[in-house]
């Protein structure tokens, strides 16, 4: 994972939520999530992709108690229920961390570079740009 991958992930959940409302930024989140689910559920399954939400989830509720509702469930839908409840920075940074803590357990498993390129797959706008290695 770079360095920056907070402000990659936060520019992610900006552009799915335009006007920054907590209502759409859940909605945003919870879309995001789904999408990277189907998506990475060709390679781990829809079993191992719910795990590793699941584990993401639980990870981040140590900052963010507010999310323990939602790392009972394996679905995007109970994390958009806890997050609109909460404010938009709030919302924001739970994102970065439950999609951080997704992508270094996917790092351990599979290797960094092909969840680089998977990444770039779900999301070519905004991974693509920011992440490419340098020569």
């Amino acid at each position: 994972m770079t360095p920056d991958f907070g402000q990659v992930a936060s520019r992610l959940l900006a552009d799915l939520a335009p006007d920054g409302s907590s209502a759409q930024l859940a909605e945003g989140a919870a879309r995001a999530f789904e999408r990277l689910a189907t998506h990475m559920s060709r390679l781990l399954g829809q079993t191992g992709v719910r795990m590793l939400l699941k584990r993401s989830t639980v990870l981040a509720t140590a900052q963010f108690p507010w999310l323990a509702a939602a790392s009972a469930s394996e679905d995007a839908s109970s994390l958009r229920a806890a997050m609109v409840q909460q404010d938009p920075g709030s919302i924001t940074e739970a994102f970065v961390a439950i999609l951080a803590g997704f992508v270094g357990l996917l790092e351990r498993l599979i290797g960094e570079p092909l969840v680089k390129r998977l990444l770039e797959e779900v999301w070519p706008s905004v991974f693509t740009k920011t992440e490419k290695d340098t020569p």
